[in-house]
């Protein structure tokens, strides 16, 4: 979803530049290289996104087992 945004974006940048500057091929070339970069920035916090997703189910998992330590009953 993020990515479709962000192609979105661009490209709707990408026309509008292209009518406004003289020097289209530079200005092409600028674009495409903003949108390769975007892309690496969103795979880079989509990755981020997932390893932060198995922490806090291993946290959650840990606190299970330490509340269940602290309910059991003392022997």
């Amino acid at each position: 979803m993020i990515k479709k945004l962000v192609f979105i974006t661009t490209l709707s940048m990408f026309l509008s530049g292209c009518n406004m500057n003289p020097s289209k091929e530079a200005r092409i070339q600028k674009l495409e290289m903003e949108i390769q970069q975007s892309l690496v920035k969103i795979e880079a916090l989509e990755a981020r996104v997932q390893t932060l997703e198995i922490e806090k189910e291993q946290l959650q998992n840990r606190m299970l087992v330490f509340k269940e330590q602290l309910d059991a009953p003392d022997d």
